[in-house]
């Protein structure tokens, strides 16, 4: 697919007049290899690379980032199936919560990016600052709803007792740790809408060493230390995260590309900024709970199978999202990419940069279900708690996925350009359409009306991914994300 057969918007767009002197007073970028500034003489070969330079970090910290929990998950598999599905059922519903987090990043990212592409680093801080204060606000408003209703919220999804006492255990206290989480969130957005995706990459590998070497010995109380299961599991993942946060938040304080929160101005709120970020922030937070909210119900549809049906999901859970990093991780490459391009004037730029991605991606994807359509057996192995029911029904599960990831690949690359455009609403709009009105009636219908078990239910995954990249495709071919408002309008002073 070509970009050319793209409409491409030929006027000229200005920034408006405050905005442009802002621009005017902001201290010029210095050249870079990548984001932040560029080349008037860049080709088609110095784009591609671009690309990959953004992708390889995003792909590799998401891989990283699901370590925390398949070592998470592989250390309490050894606790037996109801701890396994009630961390899993944890895990599920702090999703719903990280959707905020999401949201917040995303309007960052965003914003960074297109002011970066438009020479103006100082804003770009200025949206880095209100974001950690909306971030805040919304970190201590989960926590407390995590805390305080994890038990209620597990036994609404239809849990055995023994899944919701684990589960509650793991919840009370992961909700406790979102204030780290969300500050991490919104560091690594303000890095990435400025073309650093290496940084926030080695920031969680190293907390991955942490997370494990925190949480082995307080999960099975190696030593002197008390025997904590689920809740040993938990505390290592906040410890891990505090120090993440530090570490990332002090590394944007200082500056990098030019973007930095340093200095006491700009913390103070701005709420014509705050609305710039809530415009393209608020549809990404829906388009994230329709996600998480239709995986809670998703789940559900699975733990009425049985305890053993939901942790052999968990299991296939694990492959599933690491088949969906690729993706994640190029449309994190449009994303940036195409908020730099508009900055610049340059949407055949975007363009360009998106199919490169599209491409990419698709390889990457359809290349790892192959994998997990041949080896999934084998892979399974390690995380079934022994029970060989686990692994087959989990094995099964990997085989139908495979069938899913060449679609998928196209509306999530697809999904990150629009939104770097700030035209955010669209993909909330296909994910929410294809999660409820494609992907849980199908999973119950394959699932259990029909009896089909995990693999039937996991076939829903197929039709929904290709109504998704269906709706994503038809919006980016209409043009209309080159004329997003969200991004062009003019903060307060």
């Amino acid at each position: 697919m070509s970009s050319n057969a793209l409409p491409i918007a030929t006027r000229d767009r200005q920034l408006p007049s405050d905005e442009a002197s802002e621009t005017e007073e902001s201290t010029s970028l210095p050249p870079r290899r990548f984001g932040g500034v560029i080349p008037d003489n860049e080709t088609p070969k110095m784009l591609r690379a671009a690309v990959l330079r953004l992708a390889w970090p995003s792909i590799v910290e998401n891989l990283l980032q699901s370590l925390v929990q398949i070592a998470t998950t592989a250390m309490v598999s050894r606790l037996g199936a109801a701890a396994l599905a009630g961390v899993g059922v944890g895990n599920q519903l702090m999703q719903v919560g990280i959707s905020t987090f999401f949201a917040v990043s995303t309007g960052t990212t965003v914003l960074v990016a297109y002011n970066i592409g438009a020479g103006n680093p100082r804003e770009a801080g200025q949206a880095g600052k209100q974001s950690y204060f909306i971030g805040i606000i919304l970190s201590v408003i989960v926590a407390l709803l995590g805390f305080l209703f994890s038990a209620p919220l597990i036994r609404l999804l239809g849990a055995e007792p023994a899944v919701v006492t684990e589960g509650a255990k793991f919840l009370r206290i992961e909700a406790l740790g979102t204030i780290f989480l969300v500050t991490m969130f919104i560091s690594s957005g303000i890095l990435r809408g400025s073309g650093d995706t290496r940084t926030p990459m080695l920031v969680t590998l190293s907390i991955n060493f942490i997370n494990v070497a925190v949480s082995l010995p307080l999960i099975f109380g190696l030593g002197p230390l008390p025997h904590l299961g689920v809740v040993g599991a938990a505390c290592g993942n906040i410890v891990a995260r505090f120090i993440g946060s530090v570490v990332l938040v002090s590394i944007v304080w200082r500056g990098r590309r030019g973007v930095s929160i340093a200095g006491r101005a700009g913390w103070k709120p701005r709420w014509t900024l705050i609305k710039r970020l809530v415009d393209i922030g608020l549809p990404s937070m829906l388009e994230s709970l329709f996600r998480s909210g239709g995986m809670t119900i998703f789940a559900a549809v699975i733990v009425s199978l049985g305890t053993v049906a939901y942790a052999s999901q968990q299991v296939a859970n694990i492959f599933w999202q690491m088949t969906l990093f690729p993706g994640f991780g190029f449309s994190t490459a449009a994303l940036t990419l195409t908020g730099q391009s508009l900055g610049a004037n340059r949407p055949e730029r975007a363009a360009l940069a998106t199919w490169v991605a599209t491409r990419a991606c698709t390889i990457w994807m359809t290349s790892m279900g192959i994998v997990y359509f041949f080896f999934g057996p084998l892979l399974v192995i390690p995380f079934s708690a022994g029970d060989p029911h686990i692994a087959t029904i989990a094995a099964s599960a990997l085989k139908v996925l495979t069938f899913s990831m060449p679609i998928q690949a196209m509306g999530l690359v697809l999904a990150g350009s629009l939104r770097g455009a700030g035209d955010t609403r669209w993909p909330m709009f296909s994910t929410g359409a294809s999660m409820w009105f494609v992907r849980i009636p199908a999973a119950y219908l394959f699932g259990v009306v029909l009896g089909l078990g995990i693999p039937g239910a996991y076939l829903a995954l197929i039709f929904d991914a290709a109504v998704t990249s269906g709706l994503n495709l038809w919006r980016y071919r209409s043009g209309r994300w080159q004329t997003s408002r969200s991004l062009r309008a003019a903060p307060a002073r």
